[in-house]
């Protein structure tokens, strides 16, 4: 897993100034990431992120205020992750590639870490003001993705177009998030025919025709 900068993080923990104190941070944070492999955040204790990091429970509470503020720095170092993603992600995509280059984006970032998301989603339903924070990156990415789609297109886009593409990733985050919380069948996340499926959707619903379709609509006679 990358790691953020050692310095990206203090909004949400202890301030640090040591490179050691830095680094035992970040071991914490990767502990959290490795644990909720295997458990549910709520069931994990100080001692057992502690424990995983290899390091005492006081050096947590030198970071970190509790597993509140602790949690709030995982979620921040996925945004961040995110973030410094998004800025080459949509680089040499073309019309034929972008919308699979964005349920990709939107896909990794539930399927990298499932039980983070879980945790965080559980987390939003309680605190309106830590979901925030990826309401807004979400913003961004859907503006990244707008802004990226009329250049290939050559073109500024209608407000119509704007509207489509933008309920399209809502519909396609809802399923996702769906998906991985009440596993609703027949297809689960990490099934091929999923990403298929989704993709197919965000199209029909963004109103952007695949290739095919496009090519076959252009090669076709004109009826007189």
């Amino acid at each position: 897993m990358s790691h953020e900068p050692p310095d990206s993080a203090p909004r949400f923990s202890l301030p640090v100034k040591q490179g050691r104190s830095q680094k035992t941070r970040d071991r914490l944070l990767a502990a959290g990431f490795k644990l909720l492999r295997r458990k549910d955040f709520d069931q994990l204790s100080v001692a057992d992120i502690a424990r995983a990091a290899g390091c005492a429970v006081g050096s947590f509470y030198q970071r970190f205020f509790d597993k509140d503020q602790y949690f709030n720095a995982l979620a921040e170092m996925r945004r961040v992750q995110s973030r410094s993603q998004l800025d080459s992600w949509y680089a040499d995509v073309t019309l034929s590639s972008i919308v699979a280059r964005a349920i990709e984006r939107d896909l990794k970032f539930v399927l990298d870490h499932p039980d983070f998301w879980r945790a965080a989603l559980k987390r939003g339903t309680t605190d309106p003001t830590f979901w925030e924070e990826f309401r807004k990156l979400g913003r961004l990415s859907v503006d990244r993705f707008l802004e990226t789609y009329a250049g290939l297109l050559a073109r500024k886009l209608r407000e119509e177009e704007i509207a489509q593409v933008r309920f399209a990733f809502q519909m396609v985050r809802g399923t996702l998030n769906n998906t991985l919380i009440n596993q609703p069948g027949p297809l689960g996340l990490e099934d091929a025919g999923f990403r298929r499926q989704i993709e197919r959707a965000f199209r029909l619903v963004a109103g952007i025709e695949a290739p095919a379709v496009a090519a076959s609509r252009r090669k076709r006679p004109s009826r007189s």
